[in-house]
């Protein structure tokens, strides 16, 4: 007579697969933002990278970034599991989890430049 439904948990794929919409969306635009700028026609090539295509540009920037972004995907999957037993949506799970590891990066960042 007295039935209560439990709590309306996220579904932890559709969370990750939120998350995983976020690094995806601005990887592209990112990707995007890169190759719509003009290239000038005066620039000095004598630095180290000066005159890379913005293709090449993004490729070595996701090279680089490799580590990094494994980093995050890593911090991105282990907060998304508690986030989403407790959050009824996964959009908004998803969501937290990649606004909390963004946090921890800018964190880790500015540890490491303090420690430079």
């Amino acid at each position: 007579m007295d039935d209560v439904d439990p709590p309306r948990r996220a579904p932890f794929g559709s969370s990750l697969l939120v998350a995983l919409g976020w690094y995806a969306t601005v990887a592209a635009a990112v990707f995007v933002g890169l190759v719509g700028v003009p290239a000038n026609p005066n620039r000095d090539c004598s630095a180290a990278f000066a005159c890379l295509t913005p293709q090449e540009g993004f490729a070595l920037a996701a090279i680089v970034g490799a580590p990094v972004l494994t980093a995050m995907l890593l911090t991105t999957l282990a907060i998304t599991a508690p986030l989403a037993r407790r959050v009824p949506s996964p959009v908004l799970a998803g969501t937290l989890s990649v606004s909390v590891t963004l946090g921890l990066a800018v964190l880790a960042g500015g540890f490491w430049q303090a420690a430079r």
